[in-house]
């Protein structure tokens, strides 16, 4: 077994409710897990421009995956000072966060695309107006979505034009993953292989084996769950369109935020961690 473990958990449709984002009943959840000292790692396509006010809201002092596997953020001194693996050495510092790149910058995606027009709304380059209409949030909130550093979103009418387009981006050497709405363009790069990444950096410092419950309700979650110990897949609209070749695999009965609530305690009853406070 292991010493301990890290939560990892996908936001939209995970932890926040699909169709309003709703999250205070994980609330406690939260806190629990904090005060048992099990970081909750967050996981998502979000942006750092989004995931940096709600690690604030959620009161999460933890390193955080961003677009999709493409970057790890990493809280000032978190890591003890004598800690200094090869892997975080000289990394830039982005408001308070040490930024460890693990897909590529946005400009060469930026200039693929200017070459190959794609006939698809790209996130980052559309309107604010239409991209409330798109994605369902607020002003504020669509504008740290559209804030993309390392990936870029293209929402296509034509599966057909999708389809062509991906293959051209793949031989290009571009990744491309299937979200719940949108086609993301990125490097070689996904959410499983950032998990390890940080797992290794957390045992690495603290000389403890790491197990990981993993919590997921899309596709572009299947490299992350595929590698947990305990997947939970969370249901919301996109759980019944893929399913998971896992032996552990949890299903919840509900939707986030009581969904993830579900799938935390049904794993912790699968494992030797308690969720009771010592």
């Amino acid at each position: 077994m292991f010493d301990t473990c890290l939560v990892v958990s996908d936001m939209d449709g995970t932890l926040l409710n699909h169709h309003d984002y709703q999250f205070k009943a994980a609330l406690p959840m939260l806190e629990r897990l904090e005060d048992l000292k099990i970081p909750v790692i967050f996981n998502t396509s979000k942006t750092f421009a989004e995931l940096k006010d709600w690690v604030a809201l959620l009161n999460n002092r933890h390193p955080f995956i961003v677009e999709n596997g493409s970057a790890i953020y990493i809280p000032q001194n978190y890591f003890p000072h004598n800690f200094q693996p090869e892997i975080l050495t000289g990394l830039k510092y982005e408001s308070g966060y040490q930024v460890l790149l693990t897909g590529i910058d946005i400009q060469p995606i930026k200039e693929f695309l200017k070459s190959q027009k794609p006939d698809a709304i790209d996130l980052t380059q559309c309107s604010l107006e239409q991209a409330v209409e798109i994605t369902g949030l607020s002003g504020s909130d669509a504008t740290a979505a559209q804030n993309r550093k390392f990936s870029v979103p293209l929402l296509f009418h034509d599966a057909l034009q999708q389809q062509e387009f991906s293959d051209q981006a793949i031989r290009a050497g571009f990744g491309i993953l299937k979200g719940g709405r949108f086609l993301h363009v990125l490097g070689r790069c996904d959410k499983g292989q950032s998990m390890q990444v940080l797992k290794s950096l957390y045992e690495d410092c603290y000389k403890k084996k790491y197990g990981i419950i993993v919590l997921g309700d899309s596709p572009n979650d299947i490299a992350m769950l595929q590698q947990a110990d305990v997947p939970v897949i969370v249901k919301s609209p996109s759980s019944a369109s893929f399913a998971l070749d896992h032996p552990a695999t949890i299903v919840t009965q509900s939707e986030a935020p009581e969904g993830w609530v579900e799938g935390i305690e049904t794993a912790f009853e699968r494992i030797n961690i308690t969720l009771e406070q010592e």
